[in-house]
């Protein structure tokens, strides 16, 4: 059985002769050749370098071509904010200035970087596509809807007389990824991965009412108009969502951390699909060593061996992990590994300060949300665009700060705090909002409150 074999095989649900091992190596690939991720995500050579780079590194059974959530919408009219050691963000809303969404445009294969995406995929399918599954991801309908609407999308939700823009909004998402797949069918690639992080954001009502029936729609064109397989993903807890999500006509899902393995794996086989999963990015991957990270991947390996497993990271790989814990994930997976007690133990060399606590001030609030990087994560980014929202509101009454675990400082802060999921929260240093983007008016409650 060989590599491609085995990634689809387990999609299917089938028996493997081992478990698959797919690294989302997004922008860490841009690391493997010395490139920042403008210079990587803005260039075909690039991207096929890099990935070719990975193939030859980590062993991998598939292998995604990028990983960037915002190229719908940087094609549909949204301003991206670009940063060295991650995916853009998306700094702009085009549906707050003053369009509706029937002025958006339909992206074609000349539309912004969409070019430079399919061009490296077809080149990427023709080097490894005999040899590997390749995935081609694409920005999921209620994720999109949050670049384009902005965290307004939640009040609307909530008010019945503008959920139907909700609905608008979302059939028009969908059309955007059923037109980018489309794209990606004709460059060759198995899999298409649509990557929704910001469904961990809400509750199983809103889920149901607003996200189950247009991510149906999206991947029954995938799966039965285009015939490629669709993998669900879903960053943040999920674990509310995970079983809705299985509901979708999809032939997996993948999540990260933050949902127990043990737990999906039940979910999944429950619904007869495949599931993928969770290493930790940040306290193993980026921070562990070599011999722990071979020890998180038995540890999965042997909680979701059988039909349907696929082991992989929870996200997008960090572009700083170091090279050797990846690539002692990729021989311990392949079978070609090392005893855990003879592997290198070098630490990563990480000298951040702690992290300075804030003194609560009467009639004051601190406001401190744990990510694991606004820059790079959706959820992340639509939690502090919520408090950057109402500061006009309470001017100099509050004090906020994003504290990103990309760092030990970071982690340990996380620790502190009792922080168990991201994104979170806090208020004064207590827990507010765990793993859920707050409405304008819920945010306001909770500040009135602590005032």
């Amino acid at each position: 059985m060989n590599s491609k074999e085995r990634i689809l095989n387990a999609l299917d649900c089938k028996e493997v002769d081992r478990t698959p091992w797919l690294p989302y190596a997004g922008v860490q690939t841009a690391n493997l050749i010395n490139v920042n991720a403008r210079e990587y995500l803005t260039s075909v050579d690039n991207i096929v370098d890099g990935v070719c780079e990975a193939y030859k590194k980590y062993s991998p059974d598939a292998l995604p071509v990028l990983f960037d959530l915002q190229l719908e919408a940087e094609a549909i009219g949204c301003q991206l904010k670009w940063a060295d050691n991650n995916p853009p963000a998306v700094a702009t809303h085009i549906l707050e200035e003053g369009k509706t969404v029937k002025d958006l445009p339909f992206p074609t294969e000349e539309s912004a970087r969409y070019p430079i995406a399919l061009e490296a995929t077809k080149r990427v399918v023709e080097k490894l596509g005999d040899k590997i599954a390749i995935y081609a991801l694409i920005c999921g309908p209620f994720t999109l809807a949050l670049h384009l609407r902005g965290v307004g999308i939640f009040s609307e939700m909530m008010r019945k007389k503008d959920q139907e823009k909700v609905d608008e909004l979302m059939e028009y998402t969908v059309q955007i990824g059923k037109d980018l797949a489309a794209m990606y069918k004709k460059t060759g690639v198995d899999v298409i991965a649509v990557v929704d992080p910001m469904v961990s954001q809400i509750s199983p009502k809103h889920y149901e009412r607003f996200v189950k029936e247009p991510t149906t729609k999206l991947n029954t064109y995938i799966r039965e108009e285009l015939d490629l397989r669709v993998m669900t993903f879903s960053c943040g807890d999920a674990t509310k969502n995970l079983e809705s999500m299985c509901q979708t006509n999809t032939h997996g899902i993948a999540f990260d951390e933050n949902v127990d393995l043990a737990f999906a794996k039940d979910v999944a086989m429950r619904n007869h699909v495949a599931y993928g999963g969770n290493l930790p990015l940040t306290t193993v991957m980026l921070f562990g060593t070599p011999a722990e990270n071979v020890a998180e991947a038995k540890k999965e390996i042997e909680i979701g061996k059988g039909p349907g497993f696929i082991l992989s990271p929870g996200c997008d790989i960090p572009y700083n992990t170091p090279i050797h814990n990846i690539e002692a994930i990729s021989d311990y997976a392949s079978g070609n590994y090392t005893p855990v007690d003879v592997l290198d133990e070098a630490e990563f060399n990480d000298n951040s300060q702690e992290f300075e606590d804030i003194a609560i001030e009467k009639g004051k609030v601190f406001i401190e949300i744990i990510t694991l990087d606004s820059e790079g994560c959706a959820p992340c980014q639509y939690m502090c665009e919520s408090v950057k929202k109402i500061l006009p509101k309470y001017k100099e009454k509050i004090v906020w700060r994003e504290s990103l675990i990309k760092s030990k400082a970071g982690v340990n802060r996380m620790a502190k705090l009792g922080v168990k999921n991201l994104p979170t929260m806090l208020i004064n240093n207590e827990v507010i909002f765990d793993n859920i983007v707050p409405t304008e008016a819920e945010l306001v409650t909770a500040i009135e409150e602590h005032l």
